[in-house]
Formats: structure tokens, C-alpha cells, sequence
């Protein structure tokens, strides 16, 4: 819940390099937060491969539980798919605390970054898929799993959309849109296959554009969207879709942009959001101190945004400034990790982070 003069934050560190990406969040968002008088109260609940160990669930009660008291929090990657088959969580954490938290809308801006020798240098893109229903058997049915096997060499999945899910989606879109500045949103879609489902989605759009009379609503094909964006990229600023075109459409756009290691992401609800690196668990750079917290670190400075916009804390957004200012400044600096061709280790990076965020001119803190 937020504070009146601060927030309060829980952090789920996650598999793989999730632990050591979490601390040098943590470590990067207490500078941030210290430098602007932000107070900042973080409780540490177990998830993954830990807490099934523990407790035989990769999600125990006790975490789902102290979620329900926090408005926000930040995830560290957790596997997919290579926990055991007795976990009752059956996949993965991100998904179920997507479902069943209501963090309906996944914001993936994707933007592009030097260092990584990016295909279209000036690319600046944000995909917003909803993130509860669709191609997505562990989130499309109220219970049970949404893909079935009839038999050895028949495979069936479902999908669900709803109006209901819909209309908040777009709701959210449009009104994100809004305080942004953005003057149009395209929305990406597959009537033509699709035309029940696509047809439910798209309607959403339609029926709320009203209320946004400043905002042009764009409908274009997802296969005309992959054909289009190396070429008219500058067309594609804000783009708005169902979940599994979302996934692909970000993923792809962040390839053009030079990769996901550095590409942050926010899953939003309308009470509560939470903070999530679209990059994976890395493990086999675990424990090496070669791990790369740029992407958690800003989807954290997103989560900041969020509690900006719900709360109206201005201390959030200028905290949320100093983590982007303090990753620009230790990149500009040479300290840059070895994932983005540079030689540095990653404390050596968050202390340069820090460092940044310490020195940092007044006009960063508006």
C-alpha cells in the first residue's frame, strides 16, 4: 500500500541471475529514493525453485497472501515450465500472479540502445498486450488448463476472449495513450482468421475512441504490423494487442532494437502492478557477478510511474528519473556489462549506477 510519504514494496527475487539482479535493484531504487526523500518499506517473500524446496510450491499461501497487502511489487525471472510436475502453481509464477492478481495490461516499451548495435537506431516502440486471456492455456479458463490431448496425435487449444476484459484493457490503453501525450494508437489484430475473438477486441476500441476524441485509433493486420515496422517504424509508437500477438510483436521489435537483455516491462491492474524484467532467468550466468539489472531496474523506475499516476507522489517520479538518469550516466561513463560488449562486473555497473544517481543535477529531479 502507499504511504503518504512513501511506498511500500514487495520483492520476489526469482531463479537463475533473479536474486542477484533483485539486490542491485533494490540497492539502485534505495539511492534513487534516498537522494528524493522517497520512504521506502520492501518485504522479501519467497517464490521459485527456493520456496518449492521449502514449502512444495513455487507460489507458497504465504506469499499470494502478503500480496494482497502490497500495491505494488518487483519479480526477478522465474523459470518456465522446469519446475516439478507436482507444483500447484503447474507453470509459471509470472503467469499465475498475472491471472489471479487482475495485472491485465503488460506495457513493453522497447527503445534502442547503442551499446547494442541495434538494426533501426532510432527505434522507440511500446507494446501493451492484455495479459490475462488468450492463446494462453494457464490464463484463459476461469479453472483447468486451456490445451487438451484427446489423444497421442491430437492437440486442441482454446482460446478465450471476453468483452468484460476487453473494455478494461482498452480503458487502459486510451487512457495511457492520454497522459503520455500520444496522439494515436494502432491496434494490432487477426479479424480476418479470427473474426469472433478479434471482432470482441477490436469492439472494445470502438465502442470507448468515443471518449478520446483527441486519440486516432488505427486498426491494422498483426502480419502487416511484422511486414511494416523495419520500414515504417516511426508509424508504430504506441501498439495495443491481444496477449500471445503482444508477446511475439514486443520480442520482435525489441530483436530490431538490439535485444531483451536491457528491455523492462510493467504488468498493470487497476489497484495493483507489478515490476517484471522481460529478459529470462540466465542460469547459467548465475552466481558470476556477470548478471546485467538494467531491465529490472527499469521496470522498476515504471513501477515508480505507475505509483506517480495512481497516488500523485511526486517524490515517486522523480525517484523513477534518477534510476534512468543513473543507468544513462554509468553506460556514458564505460561501465557497461559484458552482455553489452563491455568488460564490467555487475556491482561494478550498480556502483556505477548509484554513483550517477548521487551526482545527478537538480533539473533531473522534476
Amino acid at each position: 500500500m502507499a504511504q503518504a510519504d512513501g511506498i511500500r514494496l514487495a520483492v520476489l527475487a526469482g531463479d537463475g541471475v533473479g536474486p542477484e539482479i533483485t539486490a542491485a535493484t533494490v540497492d539502485i531504487l534505495q539511492a534513487a529514493a534516498s537522494r528524493v526523500d522517497l520512504r521506502t518499506k520492501l518485504e522479501t517473500l519467497p517464490i521459485g525453485w527456493k520456496a518449492y524446496k521449502k514449502s512444495r510450491s513455487t507460489l507458497p499461501e504465504e506469499t499470494i497472501d502478503a500480496l494482497r497487502g502490497h500495491t505494488g511489487w518487483i519479480l526477478g525471472p522465474t523459470f518456465a515450465g522446469e519446475y516439478p510436475k507436482d507444483d500447484p502453481i503447474k507453470g509459471h509464477p509470472s503467469g499465475y500472479l498475472r491471472r489471479n492478481f487482475g495485472l491485465f495490461a503488460n506495457v513493453r516499451p522497447v527503445k534502442a540502445w547503442p551499446q547494442l548495435e541495434p538494426l533501426i537506431p532510432d527505434l522507440d516502440v511500446t507494446v501493451i498486450r492484455e495479459n490475462t486471456e488468450g492463446f494462453y492455456p494457464d490464463r484463459n479458463l476461469a479453472w483447468g488448463y486451456g490445451e487438451f490431448l484427446p489423444t497421442a496425435d491430437v492437440a486442441l487449444s482454446l482460446r478465450v476472449i471476453t468483452g468484460a476484459a476487453c473494455d478494461r484493457f482498452a480503458r487502459f490503453v486510451l487512457e495511457y495513450a492520454t497522459a503520455l501525450g500520444h496522439s494515436s494508437v494502432v491496434v494490432l489484430h487477426k479479424r480476418t482468421a479470427l473474426p469472433q475473438t478479434e471482432g470482441i477486441f477490436i469492439g472494445a476500441f470502438d465502442r470507448l475512441k468515443k471518449a478520446f476524441p483527441k486519440l486516432e485509433v488505427e486498426l491494422v493486420r498483426i502480419d502487416t504490423f511484422s511486414s511494416a515496422l523495419p520500414r515504417e517504424h516511426k508509424r508504430f509508437r504506441l501498439v495495443a494487442t491481444t496477449n500471445l500477438f503482444g508477446d511475439i510483436a514486443s520480442d520482435q521489435a525489441s530483436g530490431l532494437a538490439g535485444g531483451v537483455a536491457v528491455a523492462p516491462s510493467l504488468n498493470a491492474g487497476i489497484e495493483q502492478a507489478m515490476a517484471q524484467a522481460v529478459h529470462g532467468t540466465a542460469a547459467d550466468i548465475a552466481g558470476k557477478n556477470l548478471a546485467n539489472p538494467t531491465a529490472l531496474a527499469l521496470s522498476t523506475a515504471m513501477l515508480l510511474r505507475w505509483f506517480d499516476q495512481k497516488k500523485r507522489n511526486k517524490r515517486c517520479r522523480a525517484a523513477a528519473g534518477l534510476i534512468e538518469h543513473g543507468i544513462q550516466g554509468a553506460m556514458k561513463a564505460g561501465v557497461i556489462t559484458q552482455d553489452l560488449g563491455g568488460r564490467a562486473t555487475m556491482s561494478a555497473f550498480t556502483k556505477a549506477v548509484i554513483k550517477a544517481i548521487g551526482e545527478a543535477p537538480a533539473s533531473v529531479l522534476k
